[in-house]
């Protein structure tokens, strides 16, 4: 999937006929994404030209979710935010959607995500 930015001049009927579609089309999504979200994973999508960021929230009431999603990640590289929250980025759909995992606090120690990433070495059958 290539996602092209536009620069065509912009004409008010075909941006409404866009935004109609646009909408039509984001009640799947929306649908999953409730899914998601009554098993505690929260997600937000950030559209931009050519590329698309989603930031996935998971809750402590949700951790077993966490090593099947951060498997299905491309790339996936552990992290931290500012605040000491531990974080992985990696991709989906052919590198163009960029995908922020959250993980709750306390969950997990660098090392043990650095694991479940498979960006470090140890045994991973006492994690869960």
């Amino acid at each position: 999937m290539t996602i092209m930015p536009s620069d065509l001049p912009l004409k008010s009927t075909g941006v409404a006929e866009e935004l109609q579609d646009a909408v039509a089309d984001a009640f799947p999504l929306f649908e999953a994404v409730q899914g998601l979200s009554r098993l505690g994973v929260r997600v937000e999508f950030t559209v931009a030209p050519s590329k698309i960021l989603a930031t996935i929230t998971v809750t402590p009431d949700a951790v077993q979710v966490l090593p099947a999603l951060l498997e299905s990640l491309d790339e996936a590289r552990p992290g931290a935010l500012p605040t000491g929250q531990l974080i992985v980025k990696g991709s989906m759909c052919q590198r163009t959607v960029t995908l922020t995992v959250l993980i709750p606090f306390g969950w997990v120690t660098p090392a043990e995500l650095a694991v479940l990433t498979g960006t470090g070495d140890a045994d991973p059958s006492g994690l869960l």
